[in-house]
C-alpha cells in the first residue's frame, strides 16, 4: 500500500490523493494498492496542472510510512511550513496530528 503526495501549484502546500481528489489533510489520504498508486503516479506526473513533485510514500501493514520516511511525512503533514503549522491543521480539521506513532 502506498499514498500519493505533492504540492499544490498554485500556493506550494502540501496535499494528499483521497480517492476523490486532492486534500490539505492528510489523515483523508487514500492508501492506494500498489498497482493503482503507480498509475495515479504516472498520470499526474504528466499532468502537473493542479499538483507539482508528486510520489509516493510506501505504508507498512499498520498504514503508517515506514521507518525511513515517517520523519519526512510528519514535517510536510503536520508543519512546519509557512502557513501550515501542525497547531494549524490540527486546530482546521479538528484533530490531533497524523502520522504519529
Amino acid at each position: 500500500m502506498k499514498l500519493l503526495t505533492a504540492n499544490r501549484l498554485h500556493d506550494g502546500l502540501t496535499v494528499w490523493y483521497s480517492g476523490a481528489g486532492w486534500v490539505e489533510d492528510g489523515a483523508q489520504a487514500a492508501a492506494l494498492a500498489d498497482d493503482v498508486a503507480e498509475t495515479l503516479l504516472a498520470e499526474w506526473k504528466l499532468r502537473e496542472t493542479e499538483v507539482v513533485a508528486p510520489y509516493l510514500i510506501p505504508l507498512t501493514d499498520r498504514g503508517a510510512p515506514v521507518q525511513r520516511e515517517h520523519v519526512r511525512e510528519f514535517v510536510r503533514a503536520n508543519g512546519p511550513t509557512i502557513g501550515q503549522t501542525a497547531d494549524a491543521l490540527s486546530k482546521a480539521f479538528n484533530r490531533a496530528d497524523i502520522f504519529e506513532n
